[in-house]
Formats: structure tokens, sequence, C-alpha cells
């Protein structure tokens, strides 16, 4: 069984409260002085937050009983900005103990402090009300709220978020754990920042991440960027990143809770507004008006309660699909394009196959996918079922598509999307839809729908309107050339990365990678600073031909971005390769590889030293131990130590494994 770490479980340090007000917004820049103004459904009330909330009345189970829904009553909230303000005590490049919990010193502290924006996160209980026709449920939530504030920043400006832990110490009737530590997700930052899944800090503490907001390259691009974009080979921009809790065995409970929330990095040619300023792409880019948030995830709720609650049912999976924290909401749109940073907090296994429906003919729009985990494409790449467009879905199995016209969303990954609503008459609903089906009704009847689809199958709706003169005009077409790429660098070494599970009849049936389970103190691959590596992301092709387990994985590596050279997929009961599709072909932080499949991909390790992750993000396979992690170090001798520790303690394991005393 994984090690827990005993560091930061006793003392409690001081617990303060983060302020928000809707004044101190400004703080944050134009970005959140426009949305304050023009978005009358930003998610701004905290009060219900910050009184003190009953805890629910017994732990919510499993509930078979249909619960019925009204589609589309309520409008879709965006989650409102993260707030700037002062951090007391003041923090550290040490740790502020005992207030704050353990961690190793802050890398490049005086390089990129003092920090030009400072906010603070607290997990804390709330309520949240995820339909109209509900009662509210009890939450986890960053500040109190489902989602998480959206934190915005700027490459070049550097941020530190301190992470609070206020959450229930002594159980509260949910199946959460009160201990957290917060990834990320991608960022390029110290593994001291990075929420490693073995440094949770208990209720009563807090700690405090440094993120640079800096471009992968500090070190041989010093002073490339013009603009005040800071350091680092701009080639490598990300801007949508989401931040969750990530405490070892215990992620997907937490983040079922509420734990998680959405990061946004602006720079020069994606600025977070559309005026024609050197350098910008004039995306659609005002938050909250016409750069929207689409936080995906699946929920069950138990039935009214005593206290006129529906709580949440304390396990993975659900009946009802969440957008931002509403059941099957609506959003009224402009005759004008917009952009969606969609993403899927999972947590386990529910992939989306979205689509764009007309509302009246059925037939499947056009979204332009113009980013993919946080990286924009080269060129955009529209996705319908036309005959010009139909080979762009990545909802694939093999060579085989599954859902033609789709975008596939699995856990983890981002997709941004613009959708041209000034293609369309004001009075058009268009609806965003899975292939699955989620329960509204009995019979999920509503009627007015085309054939094509139903009720069930609807996530969201869209209700176009004409612009008014007071509204952002359009932005111009879509560049066809977004961003150029670094070249794919050359590996100075290969290495390979199984998943699999441990033999039927194990009890307990553990999922693994290179047969270990997670280990918070033996790394399990050795990594010299300033190299390149290929691996080998292999999803238990060794079975072949007698066939794989049945498990796809969506694989998450930390800290860097890869690109994907080549797919092979069991074809047959021959490992064949077959084409990368063009959502999966730019630079990429999450790698869905199905049952029997495998990838190739290639990827650098730049500018820290220290700890990072590698595991599946089917947050009950990592819960289950599909996590290892591996470690950067500074040169040669220090990999030859680093690789000795791991052969050491893998024959260690394998001895325990064969029953023999070690």
């Amino acid at each position: 069984m994984p090690k827990k770490k005993a560091k930061d479980r006793q003392g409690v340090g001081e617990k303060t409260e983060g302020t928000v007000s809707r004044r101190t917004v400004l703080k944050t820049g134009a970005v959140a002085g426009a949305v304050a103004v023009v978005a009358p459904n930003i998610i701004t009330s905290t009060v219900q937050a910050q009184q003190s909330v009953p805890i629910p009345l017994a732990q919510c189970n499993a509930n078979p009983d249909l619960i019925p829904h009204t589609p589309f009553k309520d409008e879709l909230p965006i989650p409102f900005p993260a707030i700037d303000h002062p951090l007391s005590p003041q923090p550290q490049e040490v740790a502020n103990t005992p207030a704050e919990a353990d961690r190793d010193n802050h890398q490049r502290w005086a390089q990129f402090t003092p920090a030009h924006i400072t906010t603070e996160l607290e997990a804390r209980p709330g309520l949240h009300t995820f339909h109209s026709d509900f009662g509210p449920s009890y939450i986890w939530g960053f500040n109190g709220r489902y989602p998480g504030p959206t934190v915005l920043g700027r490459y070049g400006q550097s941020n530190i978020v301190r992470f609070r832990n206020s959450l229930p110490p002594n159980g509260d009737n949910t199946f959460g754990v009160p201990e957290i530590t917060i990834h990320l997700h991608n960022g390029h930052h110290g593994s001291e920042s990075d929420g490693f899944a073995g440094d949770f800090f208990p209720s009563g503490r807090y700690k405090d991440h440094l993120y640079p907001n800096v471009y992968a390259g500090i070190e041989a691009f010093p002073n490339q960027n013009p603009g005040g974009n800071g350091v680092g080979d701009a080639r490598e921009k990300m801007g949508t990143f989401w931040y969750h809790d990530h405490r070892q065995e215990e992620t997907l409970p937490n983040n079922v809770m509420g734990l998680n929330g959405m990061y946004i990095v602006y720079d020069r040619t994606d600025p977070g507004h559309e005026h024609p300023s050197a350098g910008s792409l004039q995306l659609p880019g005002i938050y909250g008006v016409t750069d929207i948030p689409i936080i995906l995830t699946e929920k069950r709720f138990c039935a009214l309660d005593a206290q006129g609650r529906n709580e949440m049912v304390n396990a993975a999976g659900g009946d009802k699909w969440v957008v931002n924290g509403k059941i099957q909401p609506r959003f009224t749109v402009r005759n004008r394009k917009y952009r969606f940073r969609i993403l899927s907090t999972g947590p386990t296994t529910a992939q989306w196959d979205l689509r764009l429906r007309h509302g009246t003919t059925g037939a499947v729009e056009t979204m332009t996918c113009i980013a993919t985990d946080a990286n924009f494409l080269e060129h955009p790449v529209p996705v319908d079922d036309s005959p010009a467009n139909a080979g762009n879905t990545n909802a694939i199995t093999g060579n085989v598509i599954n859902t033609p016209g789709a975008i596939r969303v699995n856990v983890a990954e981002r997709y941004d999307v613009i959708i041209d609503f000034g293609k369309y008459t004001p009075g058009t609903q268009l609806y965003l839809t899975d292939v699955r089906s989620q329960r509204v009704n009995v019979g999920n009847v509503f009627p007015g729908l085309p054939s094509t689809f139903n009720i069930g199958n609807v996530l969201m709706r869209f209700d176009v309107i004409q612009r008014e003169p007071s509204f952002p005009a359009d932005t111009p077409p879509i560049p066809q050339t977004l961003c150029t790429y670094p070249p794919i660098c050359e590996p100075d070494t290969t290495f390979t990365w199984r998943f699999d599970r441990d033999p039927i009849g194990t009890v307990p049936r553990r999922f693994l990678i290179n047969g270990r389970d997670f280990d918070v103190d033996v790394p399990q691959h050795c990594i010299i600073k300033n190299t390149c590596e290929e691996w080998f992301i292999d999803n238990n092709t060794g079975q072949l031909p007698s066939g794989p387990t049945n498990w796809a994985h969506p694989v998450h590596i930390h800290f860097e971005e890869f690109r994907i050279l080549k797919r092979f997929a069991n074809i047959g009961g021959v490992l064949t390769e077959v084409p990368v599709p063009p959502l999966t072909a730019g630079r990429k932080d999450v790698i869905k590889v199905e049952a029997g499949e495998a990838a190739l991909i290639r990827m650098q390790f730049r500018d820290y030293l220290g700890d990072y992750l590698i595991h599946c993000h089917n947050m009950g396979h990592e819960d289950a131990f599909m996590m290892v992690h591996w470690v950067i170090v500074p040169d040669a001798a220090a990999k030859a130590l680093c690789d000795a520790e791991i052969a050491k303690a893998n024959a260690e394991y394998e001895a325990k494994m064969r029953g023999e005393e070690v």
C-alpha cells in the first residue's frame, strides 16, 4: 500500500477569511471590470458560503429514483474572477510555519517576486443550488463556491495563490477527506507548487503556491519576448488551465465535493480584450462576456430532505449533467462570435462527444477548435459532420470514427472552441449535445426538438438574440495561423510507461504503472534537467493477441507539454499504427489511450527541479494507485544516485510481493 506522509497532520494555523467584494474585482484588470458591467449572470454572491453551513443530515448514497428537472430554466452562470488582495502574513521563500504547511523552498523566488497578484482560495463548505427545481446541496468549494473562482493571470506577471484549508476536520456526513493538496493543471512552475499528491495538509493550515506565469524555456530564452510578456519561449504559450485537489487516494471524492476551478493566463496574442492591440489575434476575449468557461461534470442527487436540501450522492458518475454548476442551463448569445473554454472535471470514465446541433433541423453545426489542453493549435480546426470536416473529429477508437462531427473531451482535457452565432438569425436555438443521455423526466419528454436527438442528450441550450449597440461588436474572422510551434526536440533517451492491472483474482486488484503503485518517497524515473525524452505510453498492449484489459486511461503528465508522434491500436489482434487526429496533433498534457492502445510522445524537461507525477486522470484509477512520480535532477551524478535508489526500492518491493522479508 502507498505510504502516507506524516508531515502537516499536526498543528492548527491561524484561520483567516478571504476578502471578496464587487468593488475590489476591478483590481483584476479591465477584463474583470467589463465582466462586472456586462455579464449579469456571473456568480457574485458570497453571503451563503460565508455563513455557517449545516452539515448534511446523513451521507447521501446511491439514489435509483428519478428526480425530474425543467430543462433550460436556469441561465448559465459564470464563475467570478479571483480577487487580488494582500496576504497576511506575507508569503515567504521559506514556509511560514506553523501556520503554513511544510513545503520545500520556492524555486526562483528572487526572480519572480514580489508577485504582481496575490489571492487566497479557501477550501470551505458552502451551499449550492444545481437547479432551481432543487433544494440547495452541501458542497466543498473554494471560497465556498462551485465552481471555484477563476484566476486570471498574465504572462510576465507572477501570481501567488494561498490555498487555505478550512474544511470541517471532524467529518460532516460526506465522503470527502479534509486534507488537500492543489494542482494547477498544467502549470510550468516549481514542484513545491505543483500539488504533489503526497503533500496534503490538514484543516487549519494553508500553503502558498508561486505561479510565475512564464513560458517554458526560462533559461534558454531569458529576454526573448517584447511587450511585457516576461521570459521563456513564447511559442510555448498556454492559456486555459484548471486547479483541483490532488490528495492521494482521495482525489475523486474531494473533486466530487467541488474542489476545482479554472485558471486563465493571457499574453499579447490573447490579451483578454478584443481591441486591435499589437500582436493580438483579436479572438473573442472578454471573460464572462464573449470568452466563457464551460466546466462539465455529472452528478446524482438524493430526494429532498428535512432540511429542504437535495444532497449530492457521494459517488462518482451521475444521471444529471452539470455545466458551470447548473443542470441543463440556457445561455443567451448575441449574433456574433464567442469563445468557449471547455473543461471536463470528470471525475471518472465519462467522455463527452460534444456536437452543436441546430434546434430546428437537428443538423450538426460547426465548432472551430483553436486550442487543446491550453495550447493554441497552429491552425484552427473546424469540426462538424460535413465531408470537408468529417476527418477532424477526435471521437475515434483505433481508426474508427465513433461520433461524426464531435469533439471528444476526456477527463482533464480542455478544448477552446469558437462558435460564430452571427450565422444565425435572432430567435434561433442551438444545443450542445452528447451521444449519451441524462435523466430529465419520465420518458425524457420535451416537445419541439428535432428527431435527431432527444432532451436527454442535451447539456445546454444557446438562445441567439440581436446584438445591442452597447454589446461589444464582433471580432474579425479567425486567423488561419494562430501560432508557430517550437521544433520537436531530439531525444536523449527513451522510456516506457505501462498502464495495467494486477492479475484477476488479486485482492485488492490495483491499477498500476510499470507494475508499481504510488510511493511518495521513491520515484520511478529520473531525468536530467534540460534533456529531451521519448516516452512510449502503453495501455496493456503486452497482452495482445489474447486481449487487453477493458479500461481506457486518460494519461496526464505534469509540468511539461508533449507532442504525440504516433498512435497504435489493437486491430484484429495486431498492434497497428493509426493516424494522429488533427485535434490531438498539437501540444498536449493529457492523452487518452484506449484498451490495448499505445502512443509515442516526446517532451523536454526544463527550468525546474523536483518531483512531478504521471497518472491516469480517471480519478477512480489514480486513487486506486495508478499514479507514480518522476524526478528532474540537476546532472548525471544526481541521476546515478536516483537510479540506484529506484533499483534498491524496486528490489525490496518485489521481494515483499513474493512474501519475503526485506
